[in-house]
């Protein structure tokens, strides 16, 4: 039964997608079956895995899916044979509304992904960087949750806030949602200031968990627009070991190694 990871902040800008997509090519690459799922209108992870053809799943999208109008086998596409991904759309935010309005709203994700989970080891979700019916969804369906954050005041505020809507989540709709760890996102050397913070955040949460630190390298940017993996882009380089590493951490702390 796959685990399921929701990739989310809500604060805007802290690199979710990138995060999901390489992590996603980095399990895959460990031999592990994995499925990749976009509930972002802004639809970033789609276009960086498969580009325009983003504009043919007008049907078969997760909007559809959590509608009720597409079957979880029809809306999957095969980005490579260990990496599937159920796509975002353009008319994923006309969607909300309907779902907003739907009939145990709160559940529609979990349900419609529920018989495909037997054939994957890990299900990894994107969010969009707001409250509403899609984190929801994406929480309630999850095991676990990964926060990439930006080491700066206005990033931890959006931590805090995390923390305050996992709370909420495991009162309400899934009990067992656990933090699986903060990931510190374009990690700078050329200023004290996110070491500084990275220092705080340890002091302020001893027992929160803090995982592989990601460097800030245009590389991400320029392989993500490519629509390559950091590990195709530049295999030898720092965000490649770093994501290599983060990826290893996921998999010890998913399957208790």
């Amino acid at each position: 039964m796959a685990v399921v990871i929701s990739v989310a902040n809500q604060k805007g800008g802290v690199g979710k997608t990138t995060l999901t997509l390489n992590l996603g090519y980095g399990l895959a690459r460990a031999g592990k079956k994995v499925l990749l799922i976009d509930v972002d209108p802004q639809f970033n992870l789609t276009f960086g895995l498969i580009g325009m053809n983003v504009m043919k799943y007008e049907t078969n999208n997760v909007g559809t899916l959590m509608t009720r109008e597409s079957s979880v086998e029809d809306t999957i596409v095969e980005v490579s044979p260990n990496l599937h991904l159920i796509p975002s759309h353009l008319n994923l935010s006309a969607k909300e509304i309907e779902i907003i309005n739907a009939y145990n709203r709160e559940r529609r994700l979990v349900k419609a992904i529920a018989p495909v989970l037997p054939d994957y080891d890990y299900v990894l979700i994107d969010n969009p960087p707001s409250m509403g019916i899609f984190l929801v969804n994406s929480l309630t369906a999850s095991d676990y949750v990964l926060i990439p954050l930006e080491l700066s005041y206005f990033g931890v505020i959006g931590m805090q806030l995390m923390f305050n809507l996992m709370a909420m989540i495991r009162n309400e709709t899934n009990e067992n949602l656990t933090l699986m760890g903060l990931v510190p996102n374009k990690f700078t050397r050329q200023t004290k200031v996110p070491q500084t913070r990275l220092n705080e955040l340890k002091e302020a949460y001893p027992n929160v968990p803090i995982l592989t630190t990601i460097p800030k390298a245009i590389a991400l940017e320029k392989a993500q627009g490519d629509g390559v993996s950091i590990f195709d882009y530049e295999p030898d380089g720092r965000a490649a070991r770093a994501f290599e590493k983060l990826t290893k951490e996921v998999i010890s702390i998913a399957e208790g190694g």
